[in-house]
């Protein structure tokens, strides 16, 4: 049994794929392999028994231990595991792995520069370094000028469909559209999927686009849509919902490590065009529509496509479920697992 000290300092309200990456990889080990693996949640606070019960919330009330990072040296750990892009915290002499989820913050001109710094911590502090595709293991190496021997891809999963239940909005009231899943950011194409859609909607227009994101620094680019809709955060089961009846998934990014929305709208059969970029073709495989990156009229050109060409939307549709269904996350958890138990060995 490997006593395993888990940095959940981001645990609380994440929404992003690392909040689901570390809830699904605790969930399985929890239901799947608790004879191996007991973790122990390193949160920032001093007094961490008053805030235990938020953290434990968000892993639907397992009773993990909650153990300030200051008092981690005397909880009786084996390990630690840093899941959130690196360290953040150094005052540990326990032997420890991080998972750094891409490169983007050294080759994305302007993307966060300042948290190199915490990358080559990890680096240098670490002996073992997780992420999420081989592509993202070759960036790495090359970025922190480690081996990529010392950096092991794992791919994260997606879930099961979820059972149609309770979302809200009222999804159904904004079809037809094309749905946008993630953050807006350059980063990942937002702008080019706009300017995309505003060629869209010129033929076809009332193709909304639906976004789950908070779009208020693209007000400007966004009030030329004549049918645009943005809901900020969904739950679980509104993006299921928004999923099954969406016309397809526009997935434009630049840079990626993995690409979960990728995998999870092919879950639910639905249609997926998105750029042939960084880990994308990696991950989708034969299962996506492809475009350049950056290329607007090639991204309108395949929208189009897909709701123009009913065979073509079928195909897609069909390719989807069983290709996503080779990334479970019980898979994940489990090599994360082994990888885990063998920097002990």
């Amino acid at each position: 049994m490997m006593r395993l000290g888990v940095d959940a300092w981001n645990l609380p309200g994440d929404r992003r794929g690392i909040g689901r990456y570390l809830r699904e990889i605790l969930r399985a080990w929890w239901h799947g392999f608790r004879e191996r693996v007991e973790p122990t949640l390193i949160v920032p606070e001093w007094h961490a028994p008053i805030g235990a019960g938020r953290y434990r919330r968000e892993v639907d009330g397992r009773p993990y231990p909650v153990v300030s990072r200051a008092l981690h040296a005397r909880a009786g750990l084996d390990a630690l595991w840093f899941p959130f892009n690196g360290c953040s915290w150094t005052n540990f002499s326990l032997p420890a792995a991080a998972t750094l989820h891409d490169a983007s913050n050294f080759v994305v001109p302007d993307y966060a520069p300042e948290n190199q710094a915490i990358f080559r911590a990890a680096a240098q502090r670490c002996r073992v370094l997780i992420t999420d595709s081989r592509f993202a293991q070759a960036d790495l190496s090359r970025a922190l000028g480690v081996s990529a021997d010392r950096i092991v891809p794992i791919y994260p999963g997606v879930a099961p469909p979820r059972a149609p239940h309770g979302a809200r909005p009222d999804v159904a009231a904004l079809a037809p559209f094309v749905l946008y899943v993630g953050s807006a950011e350059r980063r990942k194409g937002f702008d080019v999927l706009v300017a995309a859609m505003a060629r869209v909607q010129r033929e076809r227009p009332g193709l909304r686009l639906v976004a789950t994101s908070n779009v208020d620094a693209w007000r400007d680019a966004t009030a030329g849509l004549p049918a645009f809709t943005a809901l900020g955060y969904v739950d679980d089961d509104t993006l299921a919902a928004l999923y099954r009846s969406s016309a397809l998934l526009a997935f434009p990014s630049r840079y990626e490590g993995f690409g979960l929305p990728v995998l999870e709208a092919m879950s639910y059969g639905t249609p997926v065009v998105a750029s042939d970029a960084a880990s994308i073709p990696e991950v989708a495989g034969e299962a996506a529509c492809y475009v350049p990156p950056g290329d607007q009229a090639a991204l309108a050109d395949a929208i189009l496509r897909v709701v123009s060409d009913d065979g073509y939307a079928a195909r897609l549709r069909a390719l989807g479920p069983p290709h996503a269904a080779h990334f479970p996350w019980e898979a994940t958890a489990r090599r994360t697992l082994e990888t885990l138990e063998a920097m002990l060995a």
